[in-house]
């Protein structure tokens, strides 16, 4: 059996086709930003203590920043030898 093109949607009518594109809009969720006196801040760009930003970062997982060398191949610390 095919798929409906058409999704169903329940009325008072009874059951109504809904063409693709014609479905009721739904409005967007309504955020809520923080004030800073007369000026609205953005999530995440509040100004904060350098206590609270220290406890962020003890907090947030270790990760590595570069990826990991191999040391095959060279002498301790990357050091070329003289002869």
């Amino acid at each position: 059996m095919a798929k409906q093109r058409f999704n169903v949607e329940h009325t008072n009518a009874g059951l109504q086709f809904v063409i693709p594109g014609t479905e009721k809009p739904v409005a967007a969720p309504r955020i809520r930003y923080a004030s800073d006196g007369s000026q609205l801040v953005i999530p995440g760009a509040e100004q904060i203590s350098r206590k609270d930003l220290l406890t962020r970062i003890l907090h947030k997982p270790l990760r590595p920043r570069v990826m990991q060398r191999s040391l095959a191949g060279t002498t301790l610390f990357g050091a070329v030898r003289s002869r």
